[in-house]
């Protein structure tokens, strides 16, 4: 810029125009102009924080639950019944009727004989005799159930994702909106 200014001089000189000291011009006059550099305010959005993502981990949720639960399940029993036994009176016969011989003596002495009649003979004899024989009997003995209570997965965990957006702000910034500059200017 400068030099543009020197050569703009050079110029000026070698066109003939003589400039007096006291200001007064004679022909195309130039003066020395200085422009100072122009700064202004500007607005501009920045991010403040950049977005972020956050993992949340939900953990997984148990319930108690009851159930009903055989503890032992039917099943049969053998019972073994034992013979029974009993005693029964029976009458039997000890000598069966029979006709004997028998030789007596009347009143005068003579001696009569004649066929008698013995009945038989009887006795009663007890004996042992079994009623009924050995017998093997099931009983079905019930199922035993109990309540039990057992964990289990009510919700499985998971895991969620929370995205906490950028952040941004206005920030107010003192730039050089055009350089200064100084240079020759025609007086008017």
């Amino acid at each position: 810029m400068r030099k543009l200014a020197a050569a703009s001089l050079l110029a000026i000189l070698a066109s003939g125009s003589t400039a007096t000291a006291g200001g007064n011009c004679v022909g195309n006059c130039y003066e020395r102009v200085n422009h100072p550099p122009v700064y202004g305010t500007v607005a501009e959005t920045v991010e403040v924080r950049p977005a972020r993502t956050y993992a949340r981990h939900v953990p997984a949720q148990y319930g108690a639950v009851q159930e009903t639960v055989v503890v032992r399940p039917e099943h049969r029993v053998a019972r073994v019944i034992p013979a029974q036994y009993s005693t029964v009176a029976e009458t039997v016969m000890v000598s069966p009727a029979s006709k004997v011989w028998q030789v007596t003596r009347d009143g005068w002495g003579r001696e009569i004989g004649c066929w008698v009649t013995v009945p038989a003979q009887y006795a009663t004899r007890h004996r042992h005799v079994q009623v009924s024989e050995e017998r093997v009997v099931y009983d079905t003995v019930p199922a035993i159930h109990g309540t039990r209570q057992r964990t289990v997965l009510v919700n499985p965990g998971y895991v969620t994702h929370e995205t906490v957006p950028a952040e941004y702000a206005t920030r107010h910034r003192h730039v050089q909106i055009s350089p200064g500059h100084s240079g020759w200017q025609r007086l008017r």
